[in-house]
């Protein structure tokens, strides 16, 4: 039973799927396909009919909503933050949906968002959504200048993350990195000890707050060299891996956080 549970959850989140259509196939706009649907569901479409019933209630009690949405997988915008923080000033209600588009059995998810998105587009025009965002990522930048954001590394696209400088030559990112300890330490095969090292590449290339992010031991006995092991890594970083070319975001520096593993043998 937990299998199929799963399953079912998994299915939600991978996209709409026509009424008419094998489950295989994606119709050519699964967002305008319910945008006309809620206006007319199957009767027996519960799972839909829920939805819209929650969309009316949730209407008559706020006046302007903007609908978050989340799936397994799915990348969050850089800008989710300043989504809640603009709304707040505009009077938007923010209401996340476990957002999906799929047809099982008859059965329609994701008719919460579509009605709102609907109603919304309604009162405000076809832009709704995108003024919001727009506004929310203008206010991030302005954040981003006066150097009280700071991004993910995975906020930002390949060619505008930090780059390492080593002997005043540009290379490419590192993601692990193995260090020598000298100590007795206990590995087998693919189990090792580790540590996931975070620090933030500054607008001026240099790098500050190196913090252990995650500790692994692999195996009871290396527990004991925790504390040295995490002094080796953070000094491999400072000493090795301080001199970078800036993150930008859209032709804007920024700071960025960017992370290391640092394996020990």
């Amino acid at each position: 039973m937990k299998i199929l549970h799963y399953l079912f959850f998994v299915l939600l989140l991978l996209g709409c799927k026509d009424h008419a259509k094998p489950m295989e196939e994606q119709p050519p706009n699964p967002k305008e396909f319910l945008r006309s649907y809620v206006k007319n569901p199957n009767l027996n479409d519960r799972m839909c009919k829920d939805d819209i019933e929650q969309a009316e209630k949730d209407l008559d009690k706020y006046k302007n909503i903007y609908v978050t949405t989340s799936c397994f997988g799915c990348k969050t915008s850089p800008y989710a933050d300043e989504i809640i923080e603009y709304a707040a000033k505009q009077k938007i209600e923010v209401i996340n949906d476990i957002y999906s588009c799929v047809v099982i059995e008859g059965q329609t998810k994701g008719c919460y968002k579509a009605m709102i998105d609907l109603k919304m587009e309604g009162i405000h025009g076809k832009d709704f959504r995108q003024k919001i965002e727009h506004a929310a990522e203008r206010l991030m930048i302005q954040k981003i200048k006066a150097g009280t954001k700071i991004l993910s590394v995975y906020d930002l696209s390949e060619e505008d993350q930090p780059n390492l400088v080593k002997e005043n030559k540009i290379t490419k990112k590192e993601d692990i990195l193995a260090v020598q300890t000298g100590l007795p330490l206990q590995h087998e095969l693919d189990t090792y000890p580790f540590i996931d090292i975070s620090f933030i590449v500054e607008k001026d290339g240099t790098i500050s707050n190196v913090k252990n992010k995650n500790w692994v031991s692999g195996f009871k006995r290396n527990e004991k060299y925790k504390n040295e092991l995490e002094s080796l890594a953070k000094n491999k970083i400072l000493t090795d891996y301080s001199k970078w070319k800036p993150g930008k975001y859209k032709n804007t520096l920024t700071r960025v956080e960017n992370n290391f593993r640092v394996c020990f043998k």
